[in-house]
C-alpha cells in the first residue's frame, strides 16, 4: 500500500517533510551546541555554524530541488486543464513558474552561502526565497480563483489566499522589523561582533524577536500552501517519453519528423 497516496502526492509531503525536519534538527543542535540562543533565532542562524551547517546545507538543497520539483508538477497540471481560450491563466502560469525557479535557487543561495560568511549572498537569496515565495503563492491563487468553478473548488481558493496573505504580512513584519533592530544595535555601545547571541538588554531585542517570530511564521505558510497540492497532485502522474534516434549507439543520430500525438512537450 502506496502510504503517501497515487500520483504526485508524495512531492509536496516529502518537501513539508524534509524542510521541518532540517530546520527542527539544526535549531536543537545549535541550541545544545550554545550557537544560538534558545528563543526564536533567526532560521538561518541555526545553521552558521558546523556541523549544523552541514545538515542545513545538504537538506535544504535537497528541498530546494523538491520545491521546484513541485511547483514544476503544478505548472503542468494548471497548462494540462487549460486551453487556448484561457490566455490569461496561462501567463499567470508561465508568470509563477518563473517566481518559482528564482524562489528555489534563492534557497539553494541560502544554503550553500552561510549569513556570518557570505551575508550580501546569503541575503539576497533570502529575499528571493521570501519575495519570489510571497508572489508564487499569490499567482497561483489568482490561478486557483480563474479555474473556480470549472476545474477546482472555492475552498482551496479560499485557503490558499488566507496563506499567500499571510506570508506577505509576514513577510513585511519581518524585513521592517529586521530593520528597526538592526539600526537600534547598531547604535548601541560596545555592542558584540555577533548578532547570533542576542540578550534581552540588546538594543532592538523587541523588534529582533519580532522578525524572528515572523520569518518562522511565514516558513511555517510557505509549507501548508505547498500541502495545499497534495489531494491535486494524487490525481496527477508525469513521465518521459523516451525516443531512440538510432539502433546502435556509435551511431550518428538521425533527425526524424514526428506527428504532434507521438510526443508531449515536457517543459512548454
Amino acid at each position: 500500500m502506496n502510504i503517501l497516496g497515487p500520483g504526485l502526492g508524495f512531492l509536496p509531503i516529502s518537501l513539508g517533510v524534509l524542510a521541518t525536519a532540517t530546520f527542527v534538527s539544526t535549531y536543537i543542535i545549535s541550541v545544545v551546541r550554545n550557537d544560538v540562543e534558545v528563543f526564536f533565532p533567526y532560521i538561518s542562524d541555526t545553521g552558521t555554524n558546523a556541523p549544523e551547517s552541514c545538515i542545513f546545507g545538504q537538506f535544504l538543497n535537497l528541498s530546494a530541488f523538491l520545491s521546484l520539483a513541485t511547483m514544476y508538477v503544478r505548472y503542468k497540471l494548471v497548462k494540462g486543464f487549460i486551453s487556448d481560450e484561457y490566455r490569461g491563466i496561462d501567463i499567470l502560469n508561465k508568470v509563477a513558474a518563473g517566481f518559482g525557479i528564482l524562489t528555489s535557487l534563492g534557497l539553494s543561495m541560502v544554503a550553500n552561502f552561510q549569513e556570518t560568511k557570505v551575508e550580501v549572498v546569503h541575503f539576497l537569496g533570502a529575499g528571493l526565497v521570501f519575495g519570489g515565495g510571497v508572489v508564487y503563492s499569490l499567482l497561483h491563487c489568482a490561478i486557483s480563483y480563474k479555474m473556480y468553478p470549472q476545474f477546482n473548488g472555492v475552498y482551496i481558493c479560499r485557503w490558499r489566499l488566507a496563506l499567500s496573505l499571510f506570508s506577505l504580512i509576514s513577510m513585511v513584519v519581518t524585513f521592517i522589523a529586521a530593520s528597526i533592530s538592526r539600526v537600534e544595535w547598531n547604535a548601541m555601545p560596545d555592542h558584540p561582533d555577533s548578532r547570533v547571541h542576542w540578550k534581552p538588554t540588546d538594543w532592538g531585542y523587541a523588534p529582533h524577536v519580532v522578525s524572528t517570530i515572523a520569518e518562522w511564521c511565514m516558513s511555517i505558510a510557505f509549507l501548508l500552501y505547498f500541502f495545499t497540492y497534495i489531494r491535486d497532485f494524487q490525481k496527477v502522474d508525469l513521465g518521459i517519453v523516451v525516443h531512440l534516434q538510432v539502433s546502435h549507439l556509435d551511431e550518428e543520430p538521425v533527425n526524424i519528423r514526428r506527428s504532434p500525438d507521438e510526443t508531449t512537450q515536457l517543459l512548454i
